[in-house]
């Protein structure tokens, strides 16, 4: 048997408040293509379908839209767990019924992990669980962290049988070392939601979900797909894509997807950023720009944005240290109003400009504090 591991779509994210659909969307054309053109028979989605419980209804459209051409047009099985984002009960709706379809839904713990056979191949599906969701099957079961959580439940389990294949999908935190995103969400404080890789040694391959960033953790067949695409800044470095696994000899292969659009940092000054010639390649990228100027430059965002639309962030690393007290910087905010002032720091508090009625708002309350000082 061949399959795709994908995971964390979070379907309807927002990078900056930009909506990253349509890059979502293309990742999932390329997972639908190599499923039409390679022998592939099944597509394992390893949870965080969409990116928040409630998701918006274009979302949904894709997801609906990438699951029937599979199913209905590709006729290939699918084997989808819900991840700590999800709605266990959204995405639970009608999975009995689309069984019969291909489409393997599962959302909730059970005693025992579901698995679904496919000839000499055994998937099991263990959605993402807390240590209390463990507990209330299994009363006796330790809930002081998800290890020792975890450790008790793989132990009520019955003994795999290794004349099959068996592999495992699920959604958690796995692997001390790890490597994580900003763009992830904590499931507990400190180390309590970590789980020991080594638990499932036993598996042929462990299918992740829940960190973003493209890795194998303790051994090379536990390993996360990670998510669709760039999710946040700290990942520009990182290459997503989906992983392609056969079970016949346990070959392992990752694909790169091909993006229109990449999430980038630019770091010059303003004066290198603002020439078209520098940094071309880039502009119609997602980009945060870190000024290296040891001023602010009034309106910068602005004048960039002229030739990179796609700005989502502009900082000033270098006013961050102690360069923020020195005599040029502060004579030039001695000769800034408190409106332009006011206009810098929303901007590179939210990489957007402030809007021309907010603006209004913001230097008639400042004008007014003004007057009232003077009088």
């Amino acid at each position: 048997m061949k399959f795709i591991h994908i995971a964390d779509m979070h379907l309807g994210k927002m990078l900056k408040l930009y909506n990253l659909l349509p890059l979502q969307e293309e990742c999932l054309q390329q997972v639908t293509e190599a499923l039409q053109n390679e022998d592939i028979d099944g597509l394992i989605i390893a949870g965080d379908v969409y990116d928040r419980a409630i998701p918006p209804q274009e979302a949904v459209n894709v997801l609906n839209r990438f699951l029937s051409t599979i199913i209905n047009d590709l006729h290939k099985k699918v084997y989808m767990i819900s991840g700590n984002h999800d709605s266990s009960d959204r995405l639970n709706f009608a999975s009995s019924i689309l069984e019969s379809t291909g489409l393997y839904i599962e959302t909730r713990l059970q005693k025992q992990i579901v698995y679904h056979q496919e000839e000499d191949v055994r998937i099991y599906m263990l959605p993402f669980v807390r240590p209390i969701d463990i507990r209330r099957l299994y009363p006796e079961c330790p809930t002081t962290n998800y290890n020792e959580a975890f450790a008790y439940y793989l132990s009520q389990q019955e003994p795999l049988d290794h004349h099959y294949k068996n592999i495992l999908i699920t959604h958690q935190f796995v692997g001390f070392h790890a490597i994580t995103s900003e763009s992830e969400q904590s499931l507990s404080v400190g180390n309590a939601e970590v789980i020991d890789p080594s638990l499932f040694d036993d598996f042929d391959y462990v299918a992740l979900g829940h960190l973003h960033a493209p890795q194998y953790v303790h051994q090379k067949h536990i390993r996360y797909s990670g998510s669709l695409a760039k999710y946040s800044f700290d990942e520009v470095k990182q290459k997503k894509g989906y992983v392609m696994v056969d079970t016949e000899n346990m070959h392992i292969e990752e694909i790169e997807f091909k993006m229109s659009q990449d999430v980038v940092i630019l770091k010059d000054r303003f004066e290198n950023l603002n020439n078209p010639a520098n940094y071309q390649e880039h502009q119609n990228d997602l980009i945060a720009v870190e000024l290296t100027d040891t001023s602010i430059i009034p309106h910068a965002i602005e004048h960039l944005r002229m030739l990179y639309p796609h700005i989502l962030q502009l900082t000033y690393p270098a006013l961050m240290g102690n360069e923020v007290n020195d005599l040029h910087h502060m004579d030039q905010l001695r000769h800034t109003s408190l409106v332009e002032l006011y206009e810098d720091f929303y901007q590179q508090s939210t990489g957007t400009s402030i809007d021309e009625a907010s603006l209004k708002i913001i230097q008639d309350l400042l004008e007014g504090g003004e007057n009232h000082e003077a009088s």
